[in-house]
């Protein structure tokens, strides 16, 4: 099976989207970026080619969880795949930009492992850490507040979004959400999780279930991670290869990781059987 990207042309901008996508994909490989195998291209219509992966994208994911108990491992896994990729693709030379990093351009396998995709927007960076772009591109919610601003954007940007992707995956709100309004601070998941913070209330930004299974600290110090990666000033951002590293000191047992992994398989089974039965 594979997975098929239709591009659309609008304005004249498709043909160089889509060309940028296959100059970038066709030079970079990682364990964590999605592969792509082929691609086809006329005046009227522009595809590409991926193989297919069953776990859907992180999107998906997050809002089914409510369904079943995801415990930290599985998490953590997700969140450390992204930060190496992304990683990667800043260590280019020359360094490459992803600028839509999101849950919808984050997808899964059977076994959770995770690959970024979608590059229709990645830009190539050269010596210098700022690129002036001529309109900000990106998802509303998870574009940095200086690319917002001033156009201007480097690799903390990057950042910034991967945070906010964190923030999504560690509790039950989406990066943009009414009921933030009740706490007067806007309705964005980042000012959200800073007062939450602040106010000595971290346990709040959890899901229960996730909160419950713990470990408490290590939840914590990935929320610390999380804000820090979202903070304004883009200059104090880490980079993602210290968010790798510090992913990796708060790295569960792979044995721990591997039993979570195959409870949430036979779960699914299960859940399959039930609908099938239903269904007779």
């Amino acid at each position: 099976l594979v997975a098929v990207k239709r591009l659309t042309i609008e304005r004249h901008q498709g043909v160089p989207q889509f060309h940028a996508e296959i100059r970038t994909l066709g030079r970079i490989r990682h364990p964590n970026l999605i592969t792509l195998i082929g691609y086809y291209a006329s005046e009227a219509e522009m595809f590409l080619i991926y193989n297919y992966l069953p776990g859907g994208n992180l999107e998906k994911f997050i809002l089914e969880r409510t369904r079943r108990a995801i415990g930290w491992k599985i998490l953590h896994k997700i969140a450390l795949d992204i930060a190496s990729a992304l990683a990667y693709l800043h260590e280019c030379n020359p360094r490459v930009l992803h600028r839509d990093v999101k849950p919808s351009n984050i997808l899964l396998d059977d076994d959770f492992n995770a690959y970024l995709s979608d590059f229709g927007l990645s830009r190539l960076l050269g010596i210098s850490e700022t690129h002036a772009t001529t309109g900000v591109a990106g998802t509303f919610g998870y574009v940095a507040p200086e690319y917002a601003l001033t156009c201007r954007v480097s690799e903390k940007a990057d950042v910034y979004s991967y945070g906010v992707v964190l923030l999504e995956l560690i509790s039950d709100k989406r990066a943009l959400d009414p009921s933030f309004s009740s706490h007067r601070n806007g309705f964005d998941i980042v000012s959200w999780a800073v007062m939450l913070l602040r106010q000595g209330r971290a346990k709040e930004v959890f899901t229960a279930g996730l909160w419950d299974a713990g470990p408490h600290h290590n939840l914590v110090d990935v929320l610390h991670l999380a804000v820090m990666c979202t903070v304004e000033s883009f200059s104090t951002r880490p980079t993602m290869k210290q968010v790798v590293r510090r992913l990796k000191q708060l790295q569960p047992p792979s044995s721990q990781l591997d039993n979570e992994a195959s409870g949430l398989i036979h779960a699914d089974i299960k859940t399959q059987e039930v609908k099938q039965t239903c269904n007779l």
